[in-house]
Order: structure tokens, then sequence, then C-alpha cells
């Protein structure tokens, strides 16, 4: 490529980046949301080694537990409002339907607070009636835990609401950097001046703090953003018809969460809460090989949609195959340091009291760069009109994951729920990728087309 052409392609790019037109909109919210999830995955890896050094793997395993229920809880307190709110916002907005944008703002707002307010209220009962079995570092961070619901489910869904309104970048930045920014920020200068605090209790503390925050920051800018027509209009309702549609979106929401988090709330049920830290350690480190595939997902899947709206199958095909060969690529070599020296890299980064998390690490690391090595292929299912497809094989990889945890936990512990996990993980992208060949005739391998 001559100099000349290289400064050509930049100058295009950068004109249609900084243009005001639809296409521009969609790349400049697709680079930033990966450099968001980017960002997210820092911080979040940055408070899990400073909670893992200072609460030590028993605190920071109560803190994981106690993490894991309440984002089981969430499926129930959202009950998938929050993206039947970006939906339906986006869709009001476009037709200039102002009532019915602000009827759909404060009933999403209502349902979530009644819903998340109940759960949290019957949470607490139930704690209170096992106080007496509890410890206290339990019953004190689980009840924060509880509080903290709420909390969490109303930040979620004004930051959906922001991203209806077209602020993607602003909406997903006040959950997932603000609030994660602010618990580093809490946790660290806490534990580093008062080391008597260092408890799990203090660092649900931390998120309850967080959540209030970004719920109150995020409040205010939703208000600033909505349309003033909408703000002045007679607010109009479809509640029964909003309820049936958010159904589908709490499956797939509650599958997913239930895949994500089998592994850590049965070990908690069966092992000390020593091991549920150790294990979360494990889980931390591998779900960085599959990174690029979070970042990836979110520049590239808005371009199958595009191009399997306009019929383009060989660039849809080209683009897929390229994009499974760089996440590929990228997830190897941190893949690869977690296989073959993961018991040096978590001594060195968490602690010696976490090496033993080195055989999970491994048993993850395989499991996910198994799930890279499809690609995007959930996200061109759901980008091309198959989400019920997704749904299903969801809730049937959920079953099993359930299953296999239930069997293999018992036996072998930590070693149990990574083995669990990864089959799962890798069983539920092949389902999709056989699928994908079948509904749309399009393969993810990161391997030449021609192998096929």
């Amino acid at each position: 490529m001559t100099l000349a052409t290289s400064t050509g392609l930049k100058h295009r790019l950068r004109n249609l980046v900084t243009s005001g037109g639809f296409k521009a909109r969609l790349i400049r919210a697709g680079l930033g949301s990966a450099g968001i999830q980017a960002a997210n995955r820092v911080l979040a890896l940055a408070l899990g080694i400073v909670l893992a050094r200072t609460l030590g793997a028993e605190g920071y395993g109560v803190y994981a537990y106690a993490f894991a229920v309440m984002s089981l809880l969430m499926v129930a307190a959202e009950a998938g409002v929050p993206t039947l709110l970006m939906r339906e916002v986006a869709a009001s907005e476009s037709r200039a339907d102002w009532g019915l944008l602000r009827g759909v703002l404060r009933r999403a707002g209502q349902f979530v607070a009644l819903a998340s307010t109940t759960i949290s209220l019957l949470g607490l009962l139930v704690v209170w009636w096992l106080a007496d079995s509890l410890t206290a570092p339990v019953l004190y961070t689980t009840t924060l835990m509880l509080i903290v619901l709420p909390l969490s489910a109303g930040a979620k869904t004004v930051a959906h609401a922001m991203r209806g309104l077209h602020r993607v970048v602003i909406g997903q930045a006040i959950d997932r950097l603000l609030r994660p920014l602010l618990v580093l920020a809490l946790v660290g200068s806490a534990f580093l001046f008062w080391p008597e605090w260092r408890q799990p209790e203090v660092a649900m503390a931390a998120q309850l703090l967080a959540a209030m925050v970004v719920l109150i920051v995020g409040w205010l800018i939703l208000q600033r953003l909505t349309p003033a027509p909408a703000i002045i209009a007679e607010p109009v309702y479809k509640s029964r018809d909003w309820l049936r549609s958010a159904l589908p979106f709490t499956l797939i929401g509650g599958a997913g969460i239930i895949n994500n988090y089998t592994d850590i709330i049965m070990l908690g049920w069966f092992t000390a809460s020593e091991d549920v830290g150790i294990y979360r350690v494990a889980v931390q480190g591998a779900t960085l090989v599959a990174f690029s595939l979070q970042v990836a997902n979110a520049v590239v899947g808005p371009q199958f949609a595009r191009l399997y709206a306009q019929g383009d199958m060989a660039k849809l095909q080209h683009l897929v195959t390229r994009s499974s060969q760089v996440i590929f690529l990228a997830s190897m070599p941190a893949a690869l340091a977690f296989i073959f020296a993961g018991d040096v890299v978590v001594s060195w980064v968490f602690g010696p009291e976490y090496s033993t998390a080195y055989l999970p690490l491994a048993a993850l690391s395989i499991g996910q760069l198994l799930n890279v090595s499809f690609g995007l292929v959930g996200s061109l299912l759901q980008m091309t009109g198959n989400q019920g497809v997704t749904a299903r094989i969801l809730w049937q990889t959920a079953v099993l994951n359930i299953i296999l945890n239930t069997i293999m936990i018992p036996l072998l512990g930590m070693l149990g729920a990574a083995l669990s996990s990864a089959t799962c993980l890798f069983a539920w992208h092949f389902l999709l990728y056989r699928e994908a060949k079948k509904c749309i005739h399009i393969v993810s391998l990161p391997l030449p087309r021609s192998i096929y």
C-alpha cells in the first residue's frame, strides 16, 4: 500500500467517524463500546487483585459468593425490563411518539423499583431467619448485598434508557466505568489507610455507595438527555404488551447469568468460602482469554446486521472468518500463559495463597480458547434475527451446567467446577456454530472457508 493510499484511507475513515450520519454513529458507538469494554476489564481485574490480596482467600470468597448471588437475583429484580426499555425508547423516539416514550420510561422505573425492592425485602427476611447459623462476615456482606440489589437494578435501567436515546457510550460508561472506578477508589483508600477495615462487608459497602452515586448521576444525566417534548407529553402506557415482550429478554438474561455464575454459587454450596475465593481468581484470569471476543463483538456485531440486511453473504462470510482469525490469535498468548505457567502468574499477581487456582485456571482457559475459536457466532445469530435459537441453546447449556456441577463439584471440588463450566462453554458455542451453518449457511471458525 502506497503512502498516498494509506493517507487517503485515513482521511476517509476520519471523515466517516466525525460525520453525523447513521453509519458514523454506528462506528463511533462500536469503537466507544470496545474502549469501555477494555477499560471495564482492566478495572475489574485491578479490583479483583486488590480484594484478593487484602481480604485473603476466605474473605474474598465471602464477597465473591455474595456478588454471584446478587447477579442471579438481578434476573428477577429487573425481569428483562432494561433491554426492553432500550428497544422501546429507541422506537418511540424514532417515531416522535413522545407520550409513549414518557410512559415507557415511567413504567419501567416503577416496575424495576417494585420488583427489585420486593426481592430485596424477601432476601432480607431469609437472612434474618438464618442469622444464627451465619458467621458475622457472611451475615453483614449478604445484608449489604441485598440493599445494593435495587440500586444496581435502577442504575442498569437508567443506563439502558440512555442507550435507547442513542447515547450508547455514556450509557455504558455510567455503569461499566464510573461504578467500578468508584468501588476501586473507595476500597483502595479504606484498605490502605484503615487496615482493620479489610473485611468483605466493607468491600460490599463500597459497592453500595458506588451504586447509589451511579444511580443519582445517571438519573440526572437521563433527565438532560430526554427530549423536551417527552418531558411535557401526557404518558401513554402499554403495560401488558411490555410485560409480555419482556419475558424473552428475561429468559435470555436468566440463562446467561446461570451459565456465568452456576459454578461459583454451587461451589459455595458444597465447599468452604476459601475455595470460592481461590476459584474466583481462576475465573477472572480465564475471562482475559475471551477479552478479544468481547471487544470485537461491540465493533463487528452491528456490521453483521448491515451485511445480512443487504443480502451480501460473501462479504458477511469474509467478515466472520477474518474476525474469527483475529480473535483466536489475540486470545492465544493469555491462554498459553495460563495453561503452561498459570501457577507462576497467579502467585505473582494475586499472591502465593492462590497458587492452587492453577488447575481450575488451566481448565477454564482451555474452555475459553475453544469458545473463542468459534468466533462471534452468538452475535451472528442474534444480528440476523435468530435470537430465539440463541435463547433455546442458552437454556439447554444452563441446565447441563447445573447437572454437571452437581456431579463434578462433590468429586473434584474447584477442578470439577472448572471442568463443568469449560464443557458447557464449548457445548454452547458448538451448538450455536451448528445453528449458524444451518440457518444462514455461514461458518464461524478461525480457518479458511475452503476447508469446509
